[in-house]
């Protein structure tokens, strides 16, 4: 039977809700055969991140006040982060109606608080609205991962090939001899400036590459000046080059080509997992330092060591940047073992899609 979903989305601060609701759209129409709707107030987001191979999803803009989405007789409503349904389909979800079923797709974390939460189904005492929570997560007892079906062996080919090859000097992205090749995404809380100091001064080059848009205070603060995508600016060992904007497709093959990336948020978190490089993850800033408690338990279930430990918390505001740079610098080898027997470990699950289809099958 072909089911039909509608993924709400509204867009908070940052690019990292679209980005999850458009993979798990694109996977469950491309690989399930669902019939897909996103219903989002960002549309326009929605085209970069497709590039020019666009999957058979239909994109809706979110309703005006007092209109209702196109139709509204979907099998599964997906609410994406806490997105609230339109006005006018929330009333059609009173009663507990069979169909659409109503699932909460929840926030990532690590926190093992997530695994007794996950699949739980709640009744609205105002008016019997009948909603589940899908919780995405690290274990078996959660929701999963975004993972599509050939991703691992697509990352695996794609390693060493004319494709790779064809994708850096599209990006202008040249190594040098010796020279490690970073990947920044982060938010404007990192300790960027005092991050790039220690790089120009470090032992070994470094080109940094960071998409338009991430990181634009520090950078034009470290360098004196704005960089436009395809701009480079170098002082000491360290070259920065600026990229465009990437379509989710050729920012997974970035994160596979380089040797160290630095990611934030949610999607990219993700995506740099599936990598099997090492990373450093910046959790989205939370009130009453929340965020450090998210980092802390995933530290703990990826196990790579009291360096990395150091630097992502460092990374996050809890420490000094220089020591902890310098001291997960040395331990690299180990942390690349750690993180590829990590990614290896979770592809040995099944992922977020699969788990939610066979969520809603069961519940239909």
């Amino acid at each position: 039977m072909t089911r039909s979903a509608r993924i709400l989305c509204r867009v908070i601060d940052n690019f990292g809700d679209a980005g999850v609701a458009w993979r798990l759209a694109r996977q469950l129409a491309g690989e399930f055969g669902w019939r897909v709707t996103v219903t989002i107030d960002r549309p326009e987001l929605l085209a970069r991140f497709a590039g020019n191979a666009p999957p058979p999803v239909r994109i809706e803009p979110w309703p005006g006040d007092g209109a209702a989405p196109a139709a509204a007789d979907d099998d599964v409503l997906v609410s994406a982060f806490g997105c609230e349904p339109p006005p006018a389909l929330r009333a059609a979800l009173a009663g507990g109606p069979a169909r659409p079923l109503w699932v909460h797709l929840e926030y990532l974390s690590a926190e093992p608080w997530i695994d007794g939460c996950h699949g739980l189904r709640s009744i609205r005492p105002s008016d019997g609205a009948s909603e589940h929570f899908f919780y995405p997560g690290f274990t078996g007892r959660s929701g999963g991962l975004l993972r599509e079906r050939s991703l691992i062996e697509r990352r695996v080919a794609f390693d060493g090939s004319a494709q790779q090859r064809e994708l850096l000097a599209r990006l202008g992205i040249a190594r040098a001899p010796e020279e490690r090749l970073v990947t920044l995404f982060c938010y404007p809380d990192a300790p960027l400036g005092a991050w790039l100091a220690e790089l120009a001064q470090g032992a070994r080059p470094h080109l940094v590459v960071a998409p338009d848009a991430s990181a634009d205070g520090a950078l034009t603060g470290f360098f004196g000046g704005r960089l436009q995508p395809g701009q480079e600016a170098q002082r000491g060992r360290l070259r920065v080059r600026r990229i465009p904007f990437l379509s989710q497709d050729d920012y997974d093959r970035l994160l596979w080509s380089a040797d160290l990336n630095f990611v934030r948020g949610e999607d990219s978190w993700i995506r740099a997992q599936w990598a099997a490089r090492p990373f450093v993850w910046q959790p989205y800033l939370q009130s009453e330092s929340a965020h450090h408690f998210k980092l802390a338990a995933f530290l703990e279930r990826l196990g790579a060591g009291p360096q990395a430990g150091a630097m992502m918390r460092a990374w996050s505001g809890a420490g000094e940047i220089g020591p902890a740079w310098r001291a997960f610098d040395a331990a690299l080898p180990a942390v690349e073992a750690t993180c590829r027997a990590w990614s290896e470990q979770l592809a040995a699950q099944s992922d977020l899609a699969t788990r939610l289809v066979e969520f809603c099958s069961e519940r239909l």
